[in-house]
């Protein structure tokens, strides 16, 4: 009896240690097609991250709605990657090795992306970033995309329209994040040469980090210089403290961001401190195509308390774009055809031209794949310039509204 009972025990043992070595299937390839999605919803970037996961939401919902991909089911499976890296990079490989996910949609941040997508290269899996904008990121990795324009192409549009509209504008300060890989880049490396070219001067550059709350000391700083503008590097969380923190001290200039600033609660944070300032967007939340005004109404069913941004609008794209490449590549979706199918998916992303989308200004999307023989995994979009009027963010340039008067 004893005999029996040990015999059981070790045939349990063994079942139990081969069911924790062999790898787990979380779905069935032949029913549905399933890809990851990495978002912050907690912590760094849950201001952006959880209306984010909300419009990718609404993109699958609709694909599966008009019957799903080549009749499969779309299905994602979401990790918060919380803003941080060394996480990101630990869900990326349970997304890839233990989900089987045909493709990743994400990451979102600049840093997580730098991040994630060299684990990408090596898996061979799609890894497309819906709002990465810092300068070359996907470049070095054939299996990364981004469905956004870098800095170094928005910034000087946005500065040349602040020269048509504010000859005034002669001096600038630079305020820079230095922790956040993205805003370190567009304050020290785009800001920085990209006034020179536009014939304005700077005058001072002042570093800060992430979480920041107090800038008295920075804004002092500036004032004694006199600037005409002040150009951030970073995300409208900080420039909303900045604002008002200029405001206090009586410093009248000109605000210049990129897409980061890009989000309606630096007006509900800043208030009148935020009238003015000026940012390059590929998103415009009032458009009045039936696209957006049929993608606004479901958004805000989900997130009711939310202004649309930019970086949700570019998720809710990216999701569509994956799922035609997804369609185009025509995979089989079963275990043993997964590697085939992951490059597949690859090779026709990057192929999508004229997608017609929310976040550019003339409604298409082109994704490049190689530009003189590298490979770039960036989009072309035509921007909006974004400038704050009366509370509101207004597009303005190019047969829209006029620049609000400052002086």
């Amino acid at each position: 009896m004893k005999r029996s009972l040990v015999l059981l025990g070790c045939t349990f043992l063994v079942g139990v240690l081969v069911a924790l070595a062999w790898p787990v299937r979380v779905h069935a390839f032949g029913d549905e097609i399933v890809v990851g999605l990495l978002v912050p919803l907690t912590k760094k970037g849950a201001s952006y991250g959880v209306q984010s996961r909300a419009a990718t939401e609404v993109a699958v919902e609709e694909i599966n709605a008009a019957g799903g991909i080549g009749g499969r089911k779309l299905r994602m499976i979401t990790k918060d990657t919380e803003g941080d890296n060394a996480l990101a990079i630990q869900l990326a490989r349970g997304l890839i090795d233990k989900d089987q996910v045909l493709a990743a949609h994400g990451p979102q941040w600049s840093a997580e992306a730098e991040a994630v997508f060299p684990i990408c290269e090596r898996s061979k899996i799609l890894c497309f970033s819906p709002t990465s904008t810092k300068p070359g990121v996907s470049a070095p990795y054939s299996w990364a995309f981004r469905n956004t324009v870098d800095e170094n192409v928005l910034v000087p549009q946005t500065l040349k329209w602040v020269k048509d509209n504010y000859p005034w504008v002669k001096k600038a300060a630079i305020l820079t994040d230095v922790k956040d890989a993205y805003s370190k880049s567009l304050g020290h490396d785009t800001f920085r040469p990209r006034l020179k070219q536009a014939g304005i001067e700077v005058v001072e550059e002042v570093d800060y980090l992430t979480g920041d709350t107090d800038f008295s000391a920075h804004i002092t700083k500036i004032k004694a210089k006199n600037p005409d503008v002040i150009a951030v590097g970073g995300t409208w969380v900080e420039t909303a403290n900045m604002m008002k923190e200029a405001q206090k001290q009586d410093l009248r200039v000109l605000w210049v961001g990129g897409v980061g600033m890009g989000n309606a609660r630096i007006v509900e944070n800043a208030g009148l401190a935020s009238e003015g300032a000026v940012h390059n967007a590929t998103y415009d939340k009032d458009a009045t195509t039936e696209m957006n005004q049929s993608y606004v109404r479901r958004l805000l069913a989900k997130v009711p308390n939310e202004t649309p941004h930019w970086p949700a609008a570019n998720c809710y794209d990216a999701m569509k774009m994956l799922a035609k490449a997804i369609k185009d590549a025509n995979v089989a979706n079963t275990p043993k055809t997964l590697e085939a199918d992951r490059k597949k998916v690859r090779d026709a992303l990057a192929t999508i031209k004229d997608f017609p989308g929310l976040t550019s200004a003339d409604g298409k999307i082109t994704l490049v794949d190689m530009v003189d023989g590298k490979h770039a995994g960036d989009a072309i979009k035509k921007g909006t310039l974004i400038q704050v009027q009366n509370g509101r963010f207004v597009p303005v340039g190019e047969g829209k509204a006029t620049a609000l008067k400052l002086r």
